[in-house]
């Protein structure tokens, strides 16, 4: 039962995964790109992982403790996302904190869905609560890092 419930709903992850391969090879393409498309760039991903994050919580049974954290993390991915669009000329530490906010915030949120998830087979057979969890803190950590040398933030950003 809890199997077939997982397997309904591994869509949302995978949407993530492939939009943040597309815009890391966009970046990799074209390593001249400037501050301003960065920010477009970012904001519009923010945005898009939102959407997909409220769309991935809004599929999940209501009441369960999964669809508030993917409400929150969506909502803060379209605040943070927006605010890159609407300010494009902010300055190049603001883009770095932009970065770390949703790197800490989204890392905290992974952290306590891998706490709560209840052990057992998912999709690929294991559970995936280890996975959040260590996804979850490395992305805590890159956001730390990025909040405490922004100089080397930017430069690894760019």
């Amino acid at each position: 039962m809890a199997y077939e419930k997982v397997s309904e709903r591994w869509w949302g992850r995978v949407v993530l995964g492939i939009i943040a391969i597309i815009v890391g090879l966009a970046f990799l393409v074209v390593p001249g790109i400037t501050l301003v498309v960065f920010l477009w760039i970012f904001g519009a991903f923010m945005i898009l992982t939102g959407l997909v994050l409220l769309s991935y919580a809004w599929s999940r049974p209501a009441g369960t403790k999964h669809r508030g954290l993917n409400f929150l993390e969506g909502a803060i991915n379209i605040v943070i996302g927006t605010i890159a669009l609407v300010a494009p000329g902010l300055t190049s530490l603001l883009v770095v904190y932009l970065v770390a906010a949703f790197a800490i915030l989204s890392g905290c949120l992974q952290i306590a869905e891998g706490i709560i998830t209840p052990s057992g087979r998912t999709t690929w057979g294991a559970s995936s609560r280890s996975m959040l969890i260590i996804g979850g803190a490395w992305a805590l950590l890159i956001g730390i890092l990025l909040a405490l040398f922004p100089a080397g933030g930017i430069l690894a950003l760019m």
